[in-house]
């Protein structure tokens, strides 16, 4: 995307000497081509960058998250104590790694501590902890594989989910599979295995009961939900807080309650979308409002009045967003606008508003510093924003790596992920910095850029000054 802002004059010639942010580029390894790339006022000079990734999607499991990169492969980074991020190690990374032998990738999806893609032939890999059977393969044995393993029977696919130890696709035919923990019912079949030692894992997807028209499926830390044709939601497994959203009252203390059945949601007849939190579920409806159930401790579900827990959707105060982004104790929207908003526990900065703690319920600050998001994800303690020019930044906990900045510290704004999308920067401070997005702020707001820096050079950015 193009993006021009007010032009001012400039007298003589405007040397841009670019280079990337301060600090990032010995991480980064960039090459730009011409090594010098000084331009004059009126000339248009393309620039090759090398050594750049272009983020297109990303998902956060819980403590990691992964993005497919413009050549559909995936770069993942965070914890990886059970090779979650699929670069054949047990590493934790604060800096995006390849994930191996995977091509052609439509959908990632992190799960509790390991991740799955859907390949654009229909089938699907999964890699990280399999000691539930998460992985969907059978000969997979051991209790995690570091690399991508194929998901029996699976052909037809249409996307993938990763619950905290189990895995869910809808197909093409609107049924839904799931496999791996089953100790709440959540694989949906009818049946509950126990949990405790020795685990009866379950590798082999099975079909969800009585779901047969679905649009989307998204699974929570122990239950799943279903979006289905005529705009109802069906959920189940766990519903110790009501993330069912059956209307069943929430026990005092909270008590495991399976549900290995799909139930309806009470009152929801217009959902457009769905995303499941750890313990807690949000829908989007027709008329632009957002819905949420399950545990509101930390006002998670965005409505006071549901005092800890609400098993019957609440509606989020003053919110009308364009897509939604559940984590653990926090809650995430995208607005239409390009902005993110944030609510709920802010422990470690989770709100991305620069408040340093504190519980936040709706209306709260925009995160500070997104205005132009494509895409947002949020995992147990973070979450991350997809921008224009494959860029990603993240915000929250930075254990273990998982905002990607290169550092194991926690951020209460956004940071940017090493490696993916580039920012242009003017070292003539009179001039204007620049990002892939086409975005030039500065004395000379002038300069515009057109097009992005691709993925391996193949492409670039080229610079107007006016």
């Amino acid at each position: 995307m193009m993006r021009k802002t007010k032009s001012l004059f400039v007298f003589g010639v405007a040397g841009l000497a670019l280079a990337l942010v301060t600090g990032d580029v010995a991480a980064q390894e960039i090459l730009i081509t011409p090594a010098d790339p000084a331009i004059s006022v009126g000339q248009t000079q393309q620039f090759t960058a090398t050594g750049i990734s272009t983020a297109t999607a990303l998902d956060a499991g819980s403590y990691h998250t992964c993005a497919i990169l413009q050549d559909a492969t995936v770069d993942c980074w965070g914890l990886n104590d059970y090779g979650q991020l699929g670069d054949g190690t047990q590493t934790n990374s604060s800096t995006p790694v390849a994930v191996g032998g995977v091509r052609d990738v439509a959908t990632v999806t992190g799960g509790g501590f390991h991740t799955c893609a859907r390949l654009g032939d229909g089938t699907l890999r999964c890699w990280g902890r399999n000691i539930e059977g998460q992985l969907g393969d059978q000969a997979t044995a051991g209790w995690f594989s570091a690399t991508p393993v194929p998901v029996t029977g699976i052909t037809t696919a249409l996307t993938v989910t990763g619950g905290g130890f189990h895995s869910c696709a809808l197909l093409q035919n609107g049924t839904v599979r799931c496999w791996g923990l089953n100790d709440a019912g959540q694989l949906g079949n009818g049946t509950v295995a126990p949990s405790l030692f020795p685990l009866l894992p379950n590798p082999t997807p099975s079909e969800v009961m009585d779901i047969s028209t679905a649009t989307a499926v998204s699974a929570g830390g122990w239950h799943t939900c279903a979006l289905l044709q005529n705009g109802t939601v069906r959920c189940w497994g766990q519903n110790n807080y009501g993330q069912l959203g059956d209307g069943t009252p929430v026990p005092t203390p909270a008590t495991s309650r399976p549900t290995p059945v799909p139930v309806t949601v009470t009152g929801i007849t217009t959902a457009v979308a769905i995303e499941a939190g750890i313990f807690h579920t949000c829908a989007l409806l027709q008329d632009g409002t957002m819905q949420c159930w399950g545990w509101n401790d930390y006002y998670q579900l965005g409505n006071q009045s549901a005092i800890n827990a609400s098993s019957t959707p609440v509606t989020v105060d003053g919110i009308t967003p364009a897509s939604l982004a559940p984590g653990a104790e926090h809650t995430c929207v995208l607005h239409r606008d390009g902005t993110a908003q944030c609510w709920g526990d802010n422990q470690y900065g989770q709100n991305g508003n620069g408040s340093p703690s504190g519980i936040f319920a709706p209306p709260t600050a925009v995160v500070t510093g997104i205005t132009s998001a494509i895409a947002l994800t949020s995992g147990a303690e973070h979450s991350c924003a997809l921008l224009p020019g494959g860029r990603v930044q993240c915000w929250g906990r930075g254990l273990h790596g998982r905002l990607g900045n290169g550092t194991t510290t926690d951020t209460f704004t956004p940071v940017s992920v090493v490696g993916l999308g580039v920012t242009w920067t003017s070292s003539d401070t009179t001039v204007a910095t620049i990002d892939a997005t086409g975005l030039a702020t500065g004395k000379n707001s002038g300069i515009t850029t057109i097009g992005a820096a691709s993925d391996g050079g193949s492409g670039g950015t080229t610079l107007t000054v006016q």
